[in-house]
């Protein structure tokens, strides 16, 4: 379990909450949190879910290796693909192999392509890093600058009719992730 005291203390401090308060909600001691929270104590799998129940969390999180559920991909690493002529991806989690429930990436755009009608299953969030466009979500038109942000079900068609003369740069996000 690693350091489950340690991870038990944190939560608790971050919620701003007392031995006491704890100890209230699970109908466990001070003493014994304390022991807990210490690595002196190894609570049984009722003591952590009480814990984890009056700190918020499913007691499963408790479980959890950060090592397997977190990635770093430096920028040097971060793939980057051309998918049409002016139009360029860097992808900010790798999804190739694995089962991710995101796709994140960045966009910079230079040019539009006369094909860039879009459709995909899942949700989709765009946000613009610089430049400004128009945005069509079917017929539907929305005019988006620097700082703006818009939220969509991705399986309606979507497209970009017309862009600032400058580079147009895009962080979008997807769920399930798009297939490039």
């Amino acid at each position: 379990m690693g350091d489950l005291g340690t991870a038990i203390r944190h939560l608790r401090k971050t919620h701003k909450l007392s031995l006491k308060d704890v100890a209230e909600k699970t109908e466990l001691t001070i003493s014994h949190l304390s022991q807990i929270e210490r690595n002196l104590a190894s609570p049984s799998l009722d003591t952590l879910e009480k814990i984890a129940l009056a700190l918020g969390y499913p007691i499963s999180s408790f479980f959890v290796n950060p090592q397997i559920t977190s990635t770093h991909i430096p920028e040097d690493a971060q793939r980057r693909i051309t998918i049409s002529p002016g139009t360029t991806i860097r992808f900010l989690i790798n999804n190739t192999g694995y089962r991710n429930q995101l796709g994140a990436y960045i966009a910079e755009i230079t040019e539009l392509s006369d094909d860039d009608i879009m459709i995909h299953s899942g949700a989709k969030l765009i946000y613009v890093m610089e430049g400004e466009m128009k945005f069509h979500i079917a017929q539907k038109e929305f005019h988006l600058r620097e700082g703006d942000s818009l939220f969509f079900n991705g399986a309606v068609p979507h497209w970009i009719s017309s862009k600032s003369p400058s580079l147009l740069k895009l962080f979008v996000a997807t769920t399930p992730p798009e297939i490039f």
